[in-house]
Formats: structure tokens, sequence, C-alpha cells
């Protein structure tokens, strides 16, 4: 019980500074070998954490999201209406997805169907944070909310690959994201 939690506590130290590496360095050209010395471990360190790079990834992934979500809980807990938590959500979406844009263009990390490959293949890390939303669009009367999350996710991520192409404030179509998405929940 005890060697689990060091290991896990182990794994979340390396994925910080593996952050900050696979953001500045892009994943494609990163090997183990430089994020295990950005890190300040052994090779040999990184792989008992991590299997592969892509294990590291899907790790980064999941942890990137679990921080995402936790700042989205305590976010929530400050607005009223489901309506505004959406908006709320897009925003920091947004926000958070303008910070990393250096590993968004990044050719593996950047695939916008990523998360729909990942479910297809592993357990999506991103459901949790639908799973929230579903229950905020819910709570405003909307059929079939699990269905809709989805649907307001990859309108979003629209919304990101467009602004990867021209270079536009990714955070200024959040408002625009929630009007197109509101008009057209109400036909599916």
């Amino acid at each position: 019980m005890i060697k689990e939690q060091v290991r896990e506590y182990k794994k979340e130290l390396v994925l910080q500074k593996a952050s900050e590496y696979l953001e500045k360095e892009g994943l494609a050209k990163a090997k183990m070998a430089d994020i295990a010395k950005y890190c300040g471990i052994s090779v040999g360190a990184l792989y008992k954490l991590f299997a592969s790079k892509e294990e590291l990834f899907y790790e980064y992934v999941r942890y990137q999201i679990k921080i995402f979500d936790t700042k989205l809980e305590e976010l929530f807990a400050t607005i009223d209406t489901p309506q505004e938590r959406i908006k709320a959500y897009l925003r920091l979406k947004f926000a958070t997805f303008a910070q990393k844009r250096s590993i968004l263009t990044d050719t593996l990390a950047g695939d916008p169907l990523f998360f729909a490959k990942l479910a297809a293949n592993k357990e999506n890390p991103a459901r949790i944070v639908i799973e929230r939303i579903a229950k905020e669009l819910g709570r405003m009367g909307l059929r079939d909310p699990l269905k809709k999350a989805y649907i307001l996710t990859y309108i979003a991520y629209g919304y990101i690959e467009y602004w990867l192409v021209s270079g536009e404030d990714l955070e200024k179509f959040a408002e625009e994201t929630y009007e197109l998405f509101m008009r057209g929940a109400r036909y599916v």
C-alpha cells in the first residue's frame, strides 16, 4: 500500500516536470532520455514509471485533465446557473489550450480526434469532464445530455483547430461556441 502511494507520488512529480518539457519541446521529437534528463532522473527510473513514450504521453494527458477538472470543479462552486457554468467551462477550456499551443501543434499531440481514438483503445480520461458538463446540460433541460456534452466538446475542438491555423485570440470564441451549440442543441 505504501509502496504504491510512493510510486504514484513519484509519478506525479515526474509528470509535473515532464509536462513542462513536453509543452516546450513537443512529443514527436521528445526522447525518453531527454525527458529523464530534464526531470533529473535516470532513463531506467523513467521507464519504471512509464513503459514507453506513448504511455508517458497518455499519463500526461490524464494528469492535465485531472488538473483541468479540479479547476473546473472549483470554478463551478462559484457559479449558480448551469448556463453560466457551461460558458465558464468553455472559457477555461480555451484558456487552457491557449497556454499549451506548442504541444498542440505537435503532429501526434495535436490530432483533433485524439480523444475519440483514445476512447476506442483505452479509457477516455476526458470522460470525467464530459460527464460534469452533461450534468449541467441536464440541469438546463436538454435531452440526451451526455450526447450533447460530446457534441459541445467537439464544437469547441473545431474552434481550437481554427485557432491553431488562424492565430486569432482563442478565448474570444467561448461565447460564440456557446451560442452555436445552444442553437443546434434544440434540434439534436
